[in-house]
């Protein structure tokens, strides 16, 4: 419920500058007015208007008109529209995916405010830059900007700003984990609007107290606030609270209050389209149903969780889509800019030669002629003045791009070698068995050789000695060729492992490759934990292979990457749940493949710690990591997931129980 939650608390404060309700019949009428009026300024208003309207409706089309209104206030040089533009369209950047274009825009916002003296939008400014620093977990910054509005608020006292500083500030100490110091700002607000009589902020000011005593476990105060929320009237968003209250129920194992509330949430956030209640309201039903052995309805709400995150994917890439439709419209009004500016000189310096011929028909008009000709050289230098600008600027922007790129490639890299590191060790200990076998059969050979060399020099040569001494080097060669064969493929597969991905696909017995994978795992890990307190950490392996299964095409150094990142986080969950000293517990990791239609599925289990929900769902988010400080970079799983879905066609899903154990599934389909 985060985005939603952020969304809601920044509409209060586009909702203080635009004062409108959301009427259908305002937006048709808004549209009417724009195609009517024959002033940018206007326009520009209008289209912030329609930015703000549909915040709560559709927030694809609210950034769409607010970036129009952005184009054309800084096309005509209209601050004010610029920054309204700026507070109405910044706080849904701030909840999506948008953040740097959010920065700069709230950011030049501030200086066009300083120097325009509209103290009252500045606050409203920093209000979206803190719940901007606080969705990135950049709490320190999010304060800062709070200060800032608070000082300004002090100074002039503006009408309803007070609750907006209030919610503003109780949001971001809900993000830092201190619910007691959230829920003291909400009732600030609460008792604000009371006072004042602001009566459509009820619904939503009681509903963020509910929910700070719900995150202290004070269940009844919750319950008392969430009932309150629903008791009035014009209520913002009633799913967020019926979820609130089916989850108060669900943690009492009030089972059928839970379901009754989750339905009426589920129901109300499809009316009103607000996706993440849903999902969560979903999910909750499926898991209730299930606890009672309901499979039909459990798998009912499954799949309606399901087709709710595909609708919330599909508006997050319609929101890239808009943007870079948004990014290529900027880029052909600076390339028409660019074609006018080359027509410009084009144009100039026929003009120039044309002065010169008139200059020397006509010397009567050599002094105009000289006049002339100098203003226009001015007006070229500073036209060259503003192109070298915008060059720096542009080659500042690419720098910027490549230091980008350079570090990206830097984080994989260094996965790479973290990967590399642990199946050194591994590798160590597997390449010691065919070398002391190379080492133990030459020995042999050199006594048979001598042993042949002595019977040679004998008189009479006992030649059943002699074939049976050749015999024996023979068996010798044959092995010390096999076991040297043997090490030179581990080492190969260390080379490959290590090197560059040609990223051709090859043909690949996916059993051998896991099967290969998962012995250097487990013993790169024994080779880690030398431990001399306590005994070197052991685990049971498994493997239940398909020996029917066909070889399908892979990039053999990538898919062995995602192979040994997978066997190390099942060895590594087995291994912290082991150091609990749980009775019976006994370490276990299981590779299963089989052939399922035209697919090939691959399971790796293991009857670890698991991970809870919340873990999960952002499991393969770069730079996300469980493991503690310096054990783990964060993009392994990020990595696996980018090499299965989009190299090799795939998918990679991953089920959990918390205290049970996980299980990761990749699937590779076959053509």
């Amino acid at each position: 419920m985060k985005k939603n939650s952020c969304l809601f608390v920044l509409f209060f404060i586009v909702r203080v500058l635009i004062a409108q309700p959301t009427n259908p019949l305002l937006a048709d009428s808004l549209k009417k007015e724009f195609l009517k009026a024959k002033h940018d300024t206007l326009k520009v208003l209008i289209l912030e208007k329609l930015s703000g309207y549909y915040i709560s409706v559709n927030t694809t089309l609210a950034l769409r008109y607010g970036r129009q209104g952005w184009t054309l206030a800084d096309r005509i040089r209209y601050d004010k529209g610029k920054i309204l533009c700026a507070i109405t369209t910044g706080h849904i950047m701030a909840s999506t995916s948008d953040y740097a274009e959010a920065l700069s825009k709230l950011v030049e916002a501030i200086h066009l405010c300083e120097k325009n003296r509209m103290n009252n939008e500045l606050v409203s400014v920093y209000f979206n830059l803190s719940l901007l620093y606080s969705n990135q977990k950049q709490f320190p910054e999010a304060l800062d900007y709070l200060s800032k509005a608070k000082k300004i608020q002090d100074k002039y006292h503006f009408f309803g700003i007070p609750n907006s500083l209030n919610l503003t500030s109780g949001y971001v100490y809900k993000d830092m984990g201190k619910n007691d110091s959230a829920l003291i700002f909400f009732q600030r607000a609460y008792k604000y609007a009371i006072k004042n009589n602001l009566t459509t902020q009820f619904p939503d000011i009681t509903f963020y107290i509910g929910n700070s005593f719900w995150k202290m476990q004070q269940k009844d105060s919750a319950l008392k606030y969430f009932h309150q929320s629903l008791s009035y009237k014009a209520s913002y968003n009633k799913g967020r609270v019926f979820y609130g209250l089916a989850s108060i129920f669900k943690s009492t194992n009030q089972v059928d209050s839970s379901i009754f509330y989750a339905k009426k949430a589920l129901n109300h956030s499809h009316e009103y389209k607000y996706l993440v209640t849903a999902i969560n309201s979903a999910q909750l039903l499926s898991e209730q149903y299930e606890n009672k052995n309901d499979i039909k309805e459990a798998l009912k709400y499954y799949k309606i969780s399901s087709l709710d995150k595909d609708s919330l994917s599909n508006q997050e890439k319609a929101r890239q889509l808009e943007r870079l439709s948004h990014e290529e419209k900027k880029r052909e009004v600076i390339n028409r800019k660019r074609e006018l500016s080359r027509q410009l000189a084009f144009e100039n310096q026929i003009k120039i030669y044309s002065l010169i011929g008139i200059l020397l028909g006509l010397g009567i008009f050599a002094f105009i002629l000289y006049r002339n000709n100098k203003i226009k050289q001015r007006a070229n230098a500073l036209l060259h003045t503003q192109k070298e600008e915008i060059g720096l600027q542009r080659e500042k922007a690419e720098k910027a791009l490549t230091e980008l790129k350079a570090t990206q490639n830097q984080l994989v890299q260094a996965e790479k070698m973290a990967s590399l590191g642990e199946l050194t060790a591994g590798i160590a200990h597997e390449i010691q068995n065919p070398l002391n076998f190379v080492n133990n059969f030459s020995e042999m050979s050199v006594e048979l050789a001598q042993e042949l060399n002595e019977e040679v020099e004998k008189e009479v040569i006992d030649k059943d000695l002699v074939k049976e001494i050749l015999s024996d080097l023979t068996q010798n060669q044959q092995k010390i060729n096999h076991h040297g064969k043997r090490a030179s493929s581990i080492v190969k597969g260390m080379l490959e492992h290590s090197r560059t991905s040609t990223g051709i696909k090859e043909l690949t017995d996916i059993n051998a490759l896991a099967d290969e994978y998962l012995r250097l795992s487990y013993h790169g890990l024994r080779a880690k934990d030398k431990n001399g307190s306590t005994p070197r950490f052991n685990a049971d392996f498994k493997t239940n292979f398909d020996e029917n299964l066909p070889k399908v095409e892979v990039i053999p150094q990538d898919f062995g990457r995602v192979l040994l990142n997978l066997i190390n986080n099942a060895f590594y969950a087995v291994q912290q749940k082991n150091k609990l000293n749980l009775e019976g517990y006994k370490p276990l990791v299981n590779i299963e493949t089989h052939l399922e239609e035209d697919e090939i599925v691959i399971k790796i289990q293991d009857n670890g710690s698991g991970m809870p929900d919340s873990v999960k769902a952002k499991i393969f988010q770069p730079f996300f990591t469980t493991k503690p400080t310096g054990e783990g970079t964060g993009l392994g799983l990020s990595l696996a997931y980018d090499i299965i879905t989009k190299a090799h066609g795939g998918t990679l899903e991953v089920e959990s129980k918390e205290g049970e154990g996980s299980e990761f599934t990749i699937k590779l389909f076959l053509l």
